[in-house]
Formats: structure tokens, sequence, C-alpha cells
């Protein structure tokens, strides 16, 4: 499963495209065995309602977190890069120090954001 990170190297803040590799296992016994991500340790999850257009100055992430687009689109800034992101889309966000990144939110907007 591809995802987008975004985090910091050095002064700057990066996008890198990344990859979560599934191994067959047996999830929920006694259904047959199907593809298990490694588990991430989590801490809390929220859920965010962002309505068209709304749109933030560069900053860094409040935590470590996931962000699970649920509904929507929008894009984000990093540097001078500007990836666009839509329902579906899984971002891990570890830019917890400046510069950070400034979002645009483009529809409505519904994500599930799960913090490490």
């Amino acid at each position: 499963m591809q995802y987008l990170r975004l985090f910091n190297d050095g002064d700057t803040t990066r996008f890198s495209d990344e990859n979560i590799g599934f191994d067959d296992a047996v999830f929920a016994p006694p259904a047959p065995p199907l593809g298990v991500s490694a588990a991430f340790p989590a801490r809390e999850v929220l859920f965010i309602q962002f309505p068209a257009g709304w749109s933030d100055p560069s900053h860094p992430s409040p935590a470590r977190q996931w962000m699970f687009v649920l509904s929507g689109r929008g894009e984000t800034t990093a540097g001078d890069e500007t990836r666009s992101w839509h329902a579906g889309d899984a971002i891990l966000l570890e830019d917890t120090a400046f510069p950070g990144h400034g979002t645009t939110i483009l529809d409505d907007t519904v994500i599930a954001v799960v913090r490490l």
C-alpha cells in the first residue's frame, strides 16, 4: 500500500512516497488468512471535518500521526513542492518541527487522524 510521508530533513520539510508491505496471516480466526501489515502502536484517534476553501499557513504537525482521507480532496505544500490528495489516501505526518507544511482544502473533507 502506498502512502505519502511528510518529514523534517534538517531545516526543510519534505515529501516521500513510501510503501507498507503485507504478509499472509490469520487475523480473525476462523476466517482464512489475508494480507496483514506490521502493527503501529497508536495513542488516540480523532476525526476532523474541513470546509471547502479552508487553508492554513505553514506549521509543523502537532504530533507524529497518520491522516486517512475519508472524503474530499486537498493539497499540501512542503518547501517548494505541493502534493494533491483525495479520499482513500493515507499520509504519515512526521514533520513535528518547523518549517512544517501548509494545507488547502478543495472540497468539504473528512479526515481520520491516528496519533502515534
